[in-house]
């Protein structure tokens, strides 16, 4: 660790970091406000959705390693009697196993609360020392780490994706990549593989974007590139840092892998293209602030109107003092780092546009002939089957060309990725480059002019201090995301009830919208028994097309499903319903089910079993 030490340390630098944490620290308290009021009973969240997953998840990896002595990775209680694989979705092991003795000690809703605090305070750290390094600007390490810290893509995901808001392993591995580019030590190149592990271990997403991405920043970094391959030191730590991640992924991707030979891990590929982003979501105003955010979010991201709720995957303006600051480092920074960070943050904004270019939520149709049309789809139709992914074009077919991008080839040339299904996250990395420019602009105009050589050296400090505050009291008010509601972690009025019936059996809900949700995970813990139900990423696109006549309830092979898996209890989520629904008046008729009692617009109906036949 002395190479840890030396950089925090050396020449009374330690201080100056120690003023930054507790900076983040502040500013970390006063955006989740009131969290640290509420870090035992309350987590963050726009809606009671993924916080309650991991929630449940955390409990889950303490319950079954500790308590019951089992494999965390297999949950059989859940979507009984097959059991649920937890590699279904994100096992987060930063969170799950990393974090397992703060959840045995401390319990899983103030650890996600810990987590969900350094996130904040980590992010900003590391990418101010980032800039710090490049700059030797401590106001130019600020500005960037607030940008990062503050930006919409991190302060939406704090509000319920426990994986996604840990971005801090990106900026700890961009630092320690390139303090290993500056002084060539093994040890940095070690810190830059623990830095992705953190960053891999919170999220696949940011292990893919990473190992996409990150050569692209090197190769740039590097140059002359040949004064780099001829040195012994690049070998061994380029070497030591493949090490450490290649024994850290291992673990990770094994239960995925397992999986994938008893299910198909496939998204389908126009639920992909939905779940990307466009050029425009990163040019307009932030869309969480408490003055504009509203009408961003409702006007022009064009998200359907009956899922306002949708519009937060797709906000992801950076805020305008950034974008202006990261344009003057582009064209006045000559750091070597500049065009490292420039095509850096091209590369990802463009892999977050996903596999066809959009205007907000709609794609770019350019008007053409129909048999034209039909070549060029006939053309990508080809392309695709010959790839290892042999996938086609025609769920993205369109009355007209649309413009392909190079998210497409990549799913089509590395079948590992026809599992990603929101390339807009990795508009995190986008953000990360913006940042680093925006930290070597704000240093070279303070340097340029607001602090030119020939005055005195008293008056420089002050003004350039001024400035400092000035523009980053500015970013923090345009990135302000206002107050991320807060969701108490309580079990439904059905839950109570389920708890209180005694023995063991299972349930069943509808609509299916409610039963694959990710809230239901965290229910179990509270009423204890079986469901025969789940949520994962992949596993309600495999649930519904293992499992169509559940879409039809209470017909006959829906009935009979249930009874063979045993249920005893079918619940009526009447809030998931679609407007203008009979489904409760159909359950109702149905003479397999007893209504039994209504539990905050839930209703509980009981099955019939002919034991003649047992």
């Amino acid at each position: 660790m002395s190479g840890l030490k030396d950089f925090v340390f050396k020449h009374g630098r330690g201080r100056g970091h120690l003023w930054v944490i507790l900076f983040f620290t502040l500013l970390t308290i006063a955006v989740t406000w009131p969290l640290v009021l509420h870090l035992t009973d309350r987590v963050p969240g726009w809606f009671v959705a993924d916080n309650y997953e991991y929630i449940w998840k955390m409990w889950w990896f303490k319950n079954a390693i500790i308590d019951v002595h089992q494999s965390p990775l297999f949950a059989p209680d859940i979507f009984y009697p097959q059991g649920f694989h937890l590699a279904h979705a994100e096992l987060s092991p930063l969170h799950t196993v990393v974090g397992l003795p703060l959840t045995w000690l401390w319990g899983e809703v103030p650890t996600y609360n810990l987590f969900a605090i350094l996130s904040f305070v980590l992010t900003g750290w590391a990418t101010y020392a980032l800039l710090y390094r490049m700059t030797g600007n401590h106001w130019a390490g600020l500005l960037a780490g607030t940008i990062l810290t503050l930006t919409p893509y991190h302060t939406v995901r704090y509000g319920g994706i426990l994986p996604l808001m840990s971005i801090q392993g990106i900026p700890i591995f961009f630092l320690c990549l390139e303090m290993w580019i500056e002084d060539r030590r093994c040890r940095w190149a070690a810190f830059a593989g623990i830095g992705f592990l953190l960053a891999a271990w919170a999220s696949l997403y940011y292990a893919a974007g990473i190992m996409l991405l990150a050569p692209v920043y090197a190769l740039i970094r590097m140059q002359p590139i040949r004064t780099y391959l001829i040195d012994r030191r690049i070998w061994i730590g380029f070497s030591t840092m493949a090490i450490i991640i290649l024994l850290g992924l291992v673990p990770l991707v094994l239960p995925y892998l397992e999986l994938r030979q008893q299910v198909s891990l496939h998204l389908p590929l126009d639920d992909v293209d939905f779940w990307s982003a466009s050029v425009s979501d990163y040019i307009l105003p932030p869309g969480l602030h408490p003055i504009w955010g509203k009408w961003v979010r409702e006007r022009l991201l064009s998200v359907p109107e009956e899922y306002p709720q949708i519009s937060l995957e797709f906000v992801l303006g950076v805020g305008w003092i950034g974008l202006l600051f990261a344009l003057y480092g582009w064209r006045r920074s000559r750091h070597p780092a500049r065009n490292a960070s420039t095509w850096f943050m091209i590369c990802a904004l463009v892999l977050s546009l996903g596999p066809r270019l959009h205007l907000g939520r709609f794609p770019v149709v350019i008007p053409a002939p129909d048999q034209l049309v039909e070549y060029f789809h006939g053309i990508l139709n080809t392309i695709g089957a010959a790839l290892p992914s042999g996938e086609g074009y025609h769920l993205l077919q369109a009355e007209g060309i649309t413009l392909p991008l190079p998210a497409l080839l990549l799913r089509w040339i590395f079948p590992v990725l026809v599992g990603v299904r929101a390339w807009n996250r990795f508009a995190v990395f986008a953000s990360l480059g913006l940042a680093i420019l925006a930290g070597l602009g704000f240093a070279k105009w303070i340097s340029l002019e607001i602090a030119p050589g020939g005055n005195p050296r008293n008056q420089l400090l002050d003004r350039s201090r001024l400035a400092g505050i000035i523009v980053l009291t500015l970013a923090i008010f345009e990135l302000w995301p206002g107050r991320v509601p807060l969701k108490p972690i309580e079990p439904r009025p059905v839950d109570h009830w389920l708890a209180e019936q005694p023995g063991q059996f299972t349930i069943m809900e509808l609509p299916l919208t409610s039963a694959l949700s990710a809230p239901q995970m965290l229910y179990t813990r509270f009423h204890g028994k079986r469901i025969a139900f789940a949520y994962g990423t992949y596993f309600p696109y495999w649930y519904r097309s293992q499992f169509p006549e559940l879409m039809l309830c209470p017909e006959t092979a829906c009935i009979n499903r249930l009874k063979e898996w045993d249920v005893n209890y079918l619940l009526l989520n009447k809030e998931a319903l679609p407007s203008g629904s009979r489904l409760e008046d159909v359950l109702d008729q149905s003479e397999a089910l007893i209504r039994n009692v209504v539990l905050d617009e839930v209703v509980v109906y009981e099955l019939q079993y002919d034991r003649s036949d047992d």
